[in-house]
């Protein structure tokens, strides 16, 4: 692949590149890659257009053989709040409503849900990066496992997957998605809404970033946050490496906060 190196990150663990498109895989898009070797990295530099081999396996990605073509590449200014709103939610605010379809057409709010601790992640299922989209469904299957047998787990929650992708992700099509990993019980419902600025102010509420391209394919950050059952939000994870222990011990700390509270 060719791409342009936008920016370098965790000690060279981290290239952001904008790609040209991998036929049959994935459009042209700005998105982060993982370096399988850091030292790999030296020497390369923003707006450098580099040629690299990109590897899928069934849980993670890389590139690997990365060498500069000799072409440089003036980069844009990005502004410092780069598009997001200027006031983030933080823990302790109230998660906005929110209108949405659940993989059965059902018309679903936000207060619906209240009594229940929530945990709410966002994918498209048109993903093709193993770490982002795929492992926020395979983690919370593994989080509903976790939170039938803890004795510690909330006695009413909720996961709910929220898809950006509202030209392509049906209630039929998340359904079917949700069915490939295993979802089959009433704690997790999988949203999605006709209107895609209600999904995409609701992200930005927490700083989810995602665009599209001329293929209809979306780069994107990931959030994944934590609420009590007044809507309230205790916890955001802010990337990809947090894992389903992770996400149920923040959702029974929310029923052990009740306990003290006496709620």
């Amino acid at each position: 692949m060719k791409g342009v190196v936008i920016d370098i990150q965790d000690e060279g663990r981290t290239m952001i590149i904008d790609h040209e498109e991998m036929p049959g895989y994935m459009g042209a898009m700005t998105m982060p890659f993982r370096v399988n070797d850091p030292a790999e990295s030296n020497g390369i530099s923003p707006g450098d257009e580099i040629k690299f081999t990109y590897q899928v396996a069934e849980l993670s990605s890389w590139i690997e053989d990365i060498q500069t073509t000799g072409k440089k590449v003036s980069l844009k200014k990005v502004s410092d709040n780069s598009g997001q709103p200027s006031k983030l939610l933080k823990v302790g605010e109230a998660f906005p409503d929110f209108e949405l379809i659940d993989e059965n057409g059902a018309e679903v709010r936000l207060a619906d849900y209240r009594g229940s601790v929530i945990a709410l992640t966002f994918i498209f299922t048109r993903c093709p990066v193993p770490e982002y989209c795929p492992t926020m469904m395979r983690n919370f299957k593994a989080v509903e496992a976790l939170l039938a047998t803890d004795p510690d787990a909330p006695e009413k929650y909720k996961l709910l997957t929220v898809s950006f992708d509202s030209e392509y992700d049906a209630p039929e099509v998340m359904k079917a998605y949700g069915e490939q990993y295993g979802k089959n019980s009433n704690n997790w419902n999988l949203l999605t809404s006709s209107q895609p600025d209600s999904v995409r102010s609701l992200g930005e509420s927490v700083g989810l970033m995602f665009g599209e391209n001329q293929s209809s394919i979306y780069s994107h950050n990931l959030r994944t946050v934590v609420l009590d059952p007044n809507g309230r939000i205790t916890k955001i994870f802010t990337d990809e490496t947090w894992t389903p222990k992770d996400l149920a011990k923040a959702m029974e700390r929310v029923k052990a906060m009740e306990r003290v509270s006496g709620q």
